[in-house]
């Protein structure tokens, strides 16, 4: 039996999240005595990571050393990030944007014949919480929303994702890798079901290859595709980061709206 029901991916990134940023400049704005921003956190983010990755291609015994206190760093930032990050959503701090619901009534819920997941590239549960709230005030008879952290979450903090890291790096374990190859795997094979594909309040970094990667494979490859949907402030820089990803296949639909304004396509 064909099935005629419409799959809808919605990715959503920091963009989705009031005051996203603000547990982890928390931590950095102190220690750099200020002057950090996203842009900056990211920046100490990756070089974190390079350095992981330079002690565990060296076998001398300091490099051993430094590579052991490095992950050991790293590990305890994941950890603290981890609870401020709970902190603040516990507190409301952490909150999704006002426009969300409007998102997501009119783009997943307008239709129940709409089958939909979630993918969040957040360390936080917000958007998923709150999708799940909304889902249970619409579908009585659904428990809750698929999701999948693609850069994990606080509900497992050695397994944070930091900006720069791929699926598989030298100075983890093979469980450890195994893990977050099938997390990206599992995610890969949702989108790839999808026959729309929405992205809120996501930049597509430079600095996460592997995600633009894992775009770029389900665009090409999905024969369910039809169209993707930009919703953010910054559609025009996003668009084009999305029409890269989807060359060759230069015929699907690519729909932007400003969040704010969800009647009129842009």
């Amino acid at each position: 039996m064909v099935d005629h029901k419409n799959k809808i991916a919605i990715i959503v990134g920091a963009g989705a999240v009031e005051n996203a940023w603000n547990p982890i400049l928390q931590i950095f704005n102190p220690m750099m005595q200020g002057g950090v921003d996203s842009d900056t956190a990211n920046c100490i983010f990756a070089r974190m990571i390079y350095l992981l990755r330079v002690y565990s291609d060296l076998s001398d015994e300091k490099s051993v050393e430094n590579l052991k206190n490095q992950i050991g760093i790293v590990q305890d930032l994941k950890i603290l990030i981890s609870e401020l990050i709970q902190v603040s959503q516990t507190a409301g701090i952490l909150k999704p944007r006002k426009e969300f619901k409007g998102i997501f009534t009119k783009f997943i819920l307008a239709d129940k014949n709409n089958l939909f997941g979630l993918v969040s590239t957040n360390w936080d549960t917000v958007i998923d919480k709150y999708a799940d709230e909304l889902v249970k005030k619409f579908y009585v008879d659904l428990d809750s929303i698929t999701c999948f952290h693609i850069h994990g979450s606080i509900d497992d903090p050695h397994h944070l994702y930091l900006p720069s890291e791929i699926s598989r790096e030298k100075y983890r374990s093979t469980e450890d890798n195994d893990k977050h190859g099938y997390n990206h795997y599992a995610t890969l094979k949702f989108l790839k079901e999808a026959h729309q594909i929405i992205l809120y309040g996501l930049s597509l970094d430079p600095l996460d290859a592997e995600l633009s990667q894992i775009l770029n494979s389900a665009f090409t490859t999905s024969t369910n595709l039809r169209e993707v949907v930009v919703i953010n402030p910054d559609f025009k820089k996003v668009r084009n980061r999305i029409k890269s990803l989807l060359f060759p296949k230069t015929h699907l639909t690519v729909k932007c709206f400003h969040p704010q304004n969800l009647e009129n396509e842009v």
